[in-house]
């Protein structure tokens, strides 16, 4: 079989995002430092007291800003009305990367607010 340009692309475009696919950062629930646990929800004490110190940790404070709906008097009366209301807070972003080598993956850890928010595993370690 012949394959035109068309279909030459189409198998260029599908091998560059299956490559893609495997060099992004995949989601975890939590991570292994040998036989304990860190998960969603733990502070970066516990992280750090179960899997010693990042290779690397970065610190940042984004300013987040949430919508509401929530229930105000229209006016003079007892009827009541919904309005949005914008919150702003700050957030203190820790990420933290561990890298156990290259018989494991690299972890990516984000922190908000020093609480363990999400695990990203990359690709194999390098040697240290």
């Amino acid at each position: 079989m012949m394959l035109t340009g068309h279909h030459l692309a189409v198998r260029a475009a599908l091998a560059a995002l299956s490559l893609w696919t495997v060099a992004a950062p995949a989601r975890a629930d939590g991570m292994r430092c040998g036989s304990r646990l860190v998960s969603n929800g733990d502070s970066t004490y516990e992280v750090r007291t179960r899997c010693g110190e990042p290779r690397d940790a970065m610190r940042r404070t984004e300013t987040r800003t949430e919508r509401r709906r929530v229930r105000v008097a229209c006016g003079q009366g007892e009827a009541r009305c919904d309005r949005v209301q914008e919150i702003s807070a700050e957030v203190v972003v820790d990420e933290w990367t561990y890298d156990f080598g290259p018989q494991r993956f690299v972890h990516y850890l984000t922190f908000l607010d020093g609480k363990l928010a999400r695990v990203e595993t990359g690709s194999y370690g390098s040697d240290h």
